[in-house]
């Protein structure tokens, strides 16, 4: 068989001309089996190469073929229906442009959104940082990421404060309870979010009491959080 030969293929109704050269480019693949004559080959009533695949996908399977470059238009979003395809045929160098270029679709149709979480605790005693402090927790992302965090953990007075902020696309929230802190670490890692960072800075200072020196401990704990979503 010559391989200059023009071929007129039907895949699924659509037509392709090209020649057997383009279509066995790639000899271990299904097209190289089935146009190396191998095999025969079905063919429709006027006489066409035959496939029963999806046809508008089959240019891109063609025209890699051709070039040996994997080139969609802007804004594809079938890579489901074309990997498909390309699993098909096995043409190997496709699995992997498709997906390449699936992974820097999803890249350019994501941007990252942060959440912050700072902890601190203030308390005054002379023996243990803990004893008698006050727990503060401060959110700082953007409404719509602190909105979807469970009410029971941010509680129903924050909830309704963050409900009533306009104007800003990023929001400050101060909650108070001694475990928000750690529960919300629970729930973020469990939906997706990746914690960045996570610093501890402390600083203390003594009072003079009327007997004793009392020492003044305050903690700050700060967790960066990221998670990737749609634009």
């Amino acid at each position: 068989m010559e391989e200059s030969e023009i071929l007129r293929v039907n895949v699924g109704g659509c037509l392709y001309c090209t020649t057997r050269s383009t279509l066995v480019k790639y000899p271990d693949s299904m097209l190289g089996v089935m146009f190396k004559g191998d095999i025969p080959s079905s063919k429709d009533l006027d006489g066409h190469y035959f496939i029963d695949r999806d046809g508008q996908m089959f240019r891109y399977v063609l025209n890699f073929c051709r070039s040996g470059k994997l080139c969609l238009p802007q804004q594809f979003s079938d890579f489901d229906l074309l990997e498909n395809e390309a699993d098909f045929y096995q043409i190997q160098p496709l699995i992997t442009s498709i997906t390449a270029a699936r992974q820097h679709a999803m890249k350019e149709n994501l941007e990252v959104h942060y959440i912050e979480v700072v902890e601190v605790r203030a308390g005054t005693t002379a023996t243990m940082p803990s004893k008698n402090s006050r727990v503060k927790t401060i959110l700082l992302g953007r409404k719509e990421d602190l909105v979807a965090l469970p009410p029971h953990l941010v509680g129903g007075e924050a909830s309704e404060r963050l409900e009533s902020k306009t104007g800003s696309q990023y929001v400050e929230l101060e909650i108070y309870g001694s475990n928000v802190r750690i529960q919300l670490a629970d729930f973020l890692s469990n939906n997706g979010w990746i914690i960045e960072n996570s610093n501890l800075s402390s600083s203390s200072s003594s009072a003079k009491g009327q007997e004793i020196s009392i020492l003044c401990i305050e903690q700050s704990y700060r967790d960066r959080w990221k998670t990737y979503k749609l634009k």
